[in-house]
């Protein structure tokens, strides 16, 4: 929490009084299937009247590296900062921060922003199926879809429970799937887990899950 207020604090004072002026301190990007990292390149130029040093660059997560060519620009000259965000194996949104510390500002740095969306390769709704001890052990539906602009598909869904039983109902092949859980009884707690397997990514097929709990 107290990097991230120091990262809006700072983000309102800084352009100016760095003597660096930013043409897109803020980026985004939507990846597309198979990516694992972008690149976006911070361009900058020195309004100032004397040279300035860049002597920190700092990410907000080991995730994420930030370089440049030169430490050093005169009065009117220009640069460029590289940013690489290594996203594999995340969804959803993502938002991370490179802080540039200079010698004319040294307690004020400049922040440059870098949101990714990340789209799900698949999506289980809800993840969680629950009955209370004692409840009619009546069917609960679970949604599952791969995303269309991922190239895959599922390929099975398995329960590590024999004492519950699924009903599955393919909606669109491979693609998306309806699956009818229902547990053979209530009586006691218990929980079960569904194993959804993948043929994506194609070097690292994953296995996605869902739960089945009694409480």
């Amino acid at each position: 929490m107290k990097i991230v207020l120091l990262l809006l604090v700072a983000f309102a004072v800084t352009p100016v009084v760095a003597q660096l002026k930013w043409d897109n301190p803020e980026q985004t990007f939507a990846p597309k299937p198979l990516e694992k990292q972008v690149v976006a390149k911070y361009r900058f130029t020195n309004i100032g009247t004397s040279p300035v040093t860049i002597n920190g660059l700092r990410t907000s997560c080991g995730c994420t590296t930030a370089a440049l060519e030169k430490k050093e620009y005169a009065p009117g000259e220009s640069g460029e900062i590289e940013a690489k965000f290594q996203f594999a194996g995340r969804v959803g949104h993502q938002e991370k921060w490179i802080l540039v510390t200079t010698n004319t500002a040294p307690n004020e740095p400049s922040i440059l922003r870098l949101v990714v969306n990340i789209p799900a390769t698949i999506t289980i709704q809800p993840e969680l199926v629950t009955w209370r001890v004692g409840d009619d052990p009546e069917p609960k539906t679970i949604r599952i879809a791969v995303s269309d602009e991922i190239p895959g598909k599922i390929l099975s869904v398995e329960v590590d429970n024999p004492a519950v039983k699924l009903e599955l109902r393919e909606v669109r092949p491979g693609k998306e799937l309806e699956v009818k859980v229902t547990p053979s009884t209530t009586s006691e707690p218990g929980n079960s887990v569904l194993s959804i397997r993948t043929d994506y990514p194609p070097e690292n097929p994953l296995t996605h899950y869902a739960y089945v709990r009694v409480k």
